[in-house]
């Protein structure tokens, strides 16, 4: 058992030091969301977000990243990742220390597997966003597109009665042609620009409240830790020496 006495106490050292640097990370988090535009209040922040997009879209290269949109892609799919690292630490740690039949472990580690699944399905769904955004800019017609064709082509003859003898000759050859094409006499498509531009912005919708309802979850982590840690730590007691308080027995 003493192998696993120094898991379960580097365990608490993990736990602590998230919860002791919490308040420093929902700071940055909280930043990080102040920092996004369109907030959405009134119901007019969307349909701003997707003019804008429309606007921006048209304007230039449609095939150019939406940067407003990548900003917060890195830095919603950055902090998912951190808080279900955390989250797994956690877990690590109620679960090296808890007893049967406790209650108040058993609902934190409730809250702490809720929580990390639904970050690990928002970092899931949202990483599909480049591989939409790739195929609605594939659907855009005035785009040139270019096709190569490569034609080879071999032949074999025959020569007989040589001074060598019999001779076989081989002779390759090979062509590429390359065309391109435009279609609609190069115009965008403003419904497609339209399409595009509702995409942008319902990733960034969903970017946006995947990191609100992870600060959300994570404020919610931290204060049952704080509020539950010597229950966490040592869930028979400080002077009970069984399982759960860093002794060395286990409790059936």
């Amino acid at each position: 058992m003493g192998s696993m006495d120094s898991y379960r106490k580097k365990s608490s050292s993990d736990a602590k030091y998230i919860l002791e640097s919490g308040i420093d990370t929902l700071g940055a988090l909280t930043t990080a969301l102040t920092m996004m535009p369109y907030e959405g209040t009134g119901g007019s922040g969307l349909s701003q977000l997707e003019s804008d997009f429309v606007a921006m879209i048209g304007a230039g290269d449609i095939e150019k990243p939406n940067r407003v949109v990548d900003d917060a892609y890195k830095i919603t799919r950055d902090a998912l990742a951190m808080a279900s690292a955390h989250t797994r630490t956690l877990e690590r740690f109620v679960g090296l220390h808890i007893p049967q039949m406790v209650t108040v472990q058993m609902m934190f580690s409730k809250l702490l597997k809720d929580e990390r699944d639904k970050m690990e399905k928002a970092l899931s769904d949202t990483s599909k966003y480049y591989s939409s955004r790739a195929d609605a800019i594939d659907k855009f017609s005035h785009l040139p597109k270019t096709s190569v064709t490569e034609t080879k082509s071999t032949s074999l003859s025959t020569a007989k009665g040589g001074k060598d003898g019999d001779e076989n000759k081989e002779a390759s050859s090979s062509s590429t042609e390359e065309k391109t094409s435009i279609n609609d006499g190069g115009k965008i498509n403003s419904h497609r620009v339209k399409a595009l531009a509702a995409l942008d912005a319902q990733m960034y919708v969903d970017l946006k409240s995947a990191l609100q309802s992870m600060v959300d979850g994570y404020v919610v982590i931290l204060d049952n830790l704080e509020k539950n840690w010597d229950k966490l730590e040592n869930p028979r007691g400080k002077e009970y020496g069984g399982y759960g308080s860093g002794g060395r027995s286990m409790v059936y």
